[in-house]
């Protein structure tokens, strides 16, 4: 007893084992049969996703950019800084002293304004005088002389002011004034300008040469040699991405051998009395530029490519505008640009300074300095580190092989959480790091995600339809494909006999003489017949969200509101009854040129209480409806030949269409086995009303005269009826009805006509 003691624990023991080993099994074998798909599936996109990071294609580069842009305010100040403010050449000021480009002793007094009257700290020129005056007198004279052949006598015009350039190189040696240059990349070699700015070079551990990186220009557009030797030079140069929009600037410009600051680096230099700047190099090339502000020293970090990211704050109008003109006028409160950076330039439309930033599409040149400068001023530049793309790559890596993962073999209550956290986690840390200077965008992380787990969930929603499709093809050989497609659909079995009352929309549609016409063609040519005329009658119930329940021969039966509800179902069942006979006067007219014949059709349709769900035996079921509301509709299509209509509706689906149609009445009568009265309509389009307004108003008239009972008054308009429209039978059918009751006058007249025939 005790060995079969023993045997019995070590069966449990290997069952306990076994049970603990089975999931583990199981999954192994779905591990085993997704592998072939799923793995290489997502590692293919993972791969695509690699690809696509190292060649930038144009639409993801564009994308990332928006990210960026997106992600501007989580770095930008709150408010604009008050240092820096424009001194605008606007309207006003064209209007006050003159078109541009103004005599140059007006800029003159404009910088001399600022300098002695306002105490501007520097003065920042957005502007290139590339060209002489030629409004000085001087120039004027020789002009006139070398193409008019005489020289005027200025005699009245002191000797200093026959030359403005001079007035203007004045005011600029005595001024804080940093000038205009733009570096000419288009590859034409130009004057290389003198050095600006003494640079000094300082390279951290593992510093490599930072000069070929920087973009070199090989000249550049510079003032005129009056000018330029009297101030330092600050380059203009702006950077568009590639959709046009400026993100950033160049901080430093290569011109040839030499390095020079941009003007509103040069600008912020010249406000601190500082000469020196400072680059630091490491082992991507430049990481930021350095000079001595005050008491510290500033650092502003950039690019390997000199190029500072500016974090816009704002559209045009951010940053301080005060008119030239108010300024040459002494309008302006001295205090206001005390100590201040200004920068003059100019928001004139017509002068062609505009660029695009991420918050306006149209933005004066000079206010992009402006935000450069501020973007110094706060510290907050933004910064793409130079192993950012190791990042992006490793991180599309583990993207991948994680979403590969959790969308391959996880289930749906598992994967989709799983996927939104990869997705949640890359975009809080891009904007964590963002807030912190750093820009590591999140989007091809994102990307990858989402486009494997679509991919995979595609793919294993394919798996299951073919599983399912599988199963389909082996029950449908036992049972009814109906009952088939609800077992698949994961519906309870006792649900299968399951029904209710409900009301529904009934229609039945038939083929008019369809056994005389079929013996006229060969049997394909009956099947292709009936196939062509389902297929286009079949494709309204369907698209009006109607359920096609049989073909019996060459008729058709459609229902609303079954399995699922169906607004208006009344509507959409009178609808389609009435494109039936539309889409087949169209195809009438392809039979007639194929074959030589035309076929017509009755359509009935009821509203009506019936049984609606799934009948027959044990072993085969259909999903249908019964009750004696079927039997009415299918009694309407049959009488559409009585009545000489295409299309016959009862009472009740009249009232559910409400407004949509109008509707002729036709009878009221009583059907062979049915002892209530029905009325019945011809349903007409609002157009065809109209067109027939005459016609309907002296057919309801004789209508009325025939319910009311006054049978010889309705046959005299009956046959005045008839006489107008004889191609019309319904006047023809209600005249003889109207002669056999006078002829035979019922003992009870209620305007009810009794059907004896089906």
């Amino acid at each position: 007893m005790r060995g079969f003691g023993r045997q019995g624990t070590e069966g449990r023991r290997i069952s306990g084992a076994l049970s603990v080993l089975r999931p583990l099994s199981l999954s192994l074998q779905r591990f085993t049969r997704r592998f072939p798909v799923i793995v290489p599936a997502g590692l293919f996109v993972t791969a695509a996703m690699l690809v696509a990071y190292v060649v930038q294609p144009s639409l993801l580069t564009r994308l990332d950019l928006k990210v960026y842009d997106l992600l501007l305010p989580l770095r930008a100040s709150p408010q604009a800084s008050a240092l820096p403010v424009i001194i605008d050449l606007d309207e006003a000021s064209l209007k006050a002293y003159g078109q541009w480009p103004w005599p140059r002793y007006l800029m003159a007094d404009l910088l001399n304004a600022l300098t002695k009257d306002y105490g501007a700290a520097a003065i920042a020129v957005d502007i290139i005088f590339a060209e002489a005056d030629r409004s000085s007198p001087g120039r004027m004279r020789e002009a006139l002389r070398r193409d008019k052949g005489f020289a005027p006598a200025f005699s009245d015009i002191p000797e200093d002011f026959h030359d403005f350039d001079r007035i203007l190189a004045r005011s600029i040696r005595n001024s804080p004034v940093v000038v205009g240059a733009y570096a000419d990349y288009s590859g034409a070699k130009t004057e290389t300008p003198p050095p600006s700015a003494t640079i000094v070079e300082r390279e951290l551990p593992g510093a490599i040469p930072w000069r070929p990186r920087l973009p070199v220009a090989a000249g550049a557009l510079m003032p005129i040699p009056e000018l330029r030797g009297e101030a330092p030079l600050g380059f203009i140069n702006a950077a568009p991405d590639m959709d046009g929009i400026i993100r950033k600037i160049p901080l430093v410009v290569r011109v040839g051998d030499e390095v020079h600051p941009n003007l509103s680096l040069r600008a912020l230099m010249r406000a601190f009395g500082q000469k020196r700047l400072t680059l630091v190099s490491g082992p991507y090339g430049i990481e930021s530029v350095r000079f001595r502000a005050g008491e510290g020293n500033l650092s502003i970090p950039v690019d390997p490519q000199g190029m500072l990211n500016i974090p816009f704050i704002g559209p045009r109008g951010t940053y301080a505008y005060f008119s030239a003109a108010d300024i040459l006028r002494r309008r302006v409160d001295p205090k206001a640009l005390q100590g201040r950076l200004t920068l003059v330039g100019t928001s004139i439309i017509g002068l062609s300074d505009f660029r695009a930033t991420p918050l306006d599409p149209s933005c004066p040149g000079v206010e992009i300095h402006a935000a450069a400068l501020d973007t110094m001023l706060a510290g907050n530049a933004i910064e793409v580190p130079p192993w950012s793309p190791l990042a992006q790559l490793f991180g599309i890596l583990i993207t991948g092989i994680a979403s590969t993962v959790a969308f391959g073999f996880a289930r749906p209550r598992v994967s989709l959480p799983a996927g939104v956290s990869l997705v949640s986690a890359a975009v809080l840390v891009s904007r964590n790091l963002f807030a912190r200077g750093v820009f590591v965008s999140p989007l091809y992380f994102v990307l990858t995600a989402f486009f494997v787990g679509a991919l995979l969930v595609l793919i294993r929603f394919g798996q299951e339809e073919l599983q399912k499709r599988r199963v389909r093809a082996i029950f449908s050989r036992y049972v009814a494909p109906e009952v088939v497609k609800r077992l698949t659909s994961g519906e309870a079995s006792e649900d299968l006999f399951a029904g209710e009352e409900k009301t529904l929309s009934i229609l039945f549609s038939d083929i008019r003489g369809f056994t005389s016409l079929s013996e006229t063609l060969r049997p394909r040519e009956v099947v292709n017949l009936l196939n062509r005329y389902f297929t286009v009658m079949t494709g309204l119930v369907r698209d009006s969200s109607g359920t096609l329940d049989k073909f019996i021969g060459d008729a058709l039966m459609a229902y609303w509101n079954a399995p699922l509800d169906v607004p208006d179902h009344a509507l959409k069942a009178v609808r389609a009854a009435l494109g039936m006979q539309t889409a087949l006067s169209a195809l009438n007219i392809e039979l007639k040129a194929e074959l030589d014949l035309e076929i017509h059709i009755g359509v009935g349709v009821h509203t009506g209480s019936v049984f609606v769900g799934n009948m027959g035996s044990k072993d085969l079921v259909n999903y249908t409806l019964i009750g004696d509301n079927v039997n009415l509709a299918s009694r309407l299509e049959g009488l559409c030949p009585q009545y000489g209509v295409g299309v016959l509706v009862s009472e009740e689906a009249r009232r559910g269409c409400g407004d949509a149609f109008g509707f002729l009445r036709l009878d009221t009568l009583r059907v062979k086995g049915k002892q209530q009265a029905v009325s019945v309509y011809q349903p007409l389009r609002h157009d065809e009303i109209e067109a027939r307004r005459e016609e309907i108003v002296a057919w309801e008239d004789a209508f009325a005269r025939y319910t009311a009972g006054d049978f010889a008054e309705a046959q005299t308009r009956l046959a005045a009826l008839y006489d107008t429209f004889p191609e019309n039978k319904l006047y023809a059918i209600f005249y003889d009805r109207v002669i056999h009751l006078q002829m035979d006058p019922p003992p009870y007249w209620n305007g009810v006509w009794i059907w004896t025939s089906k």
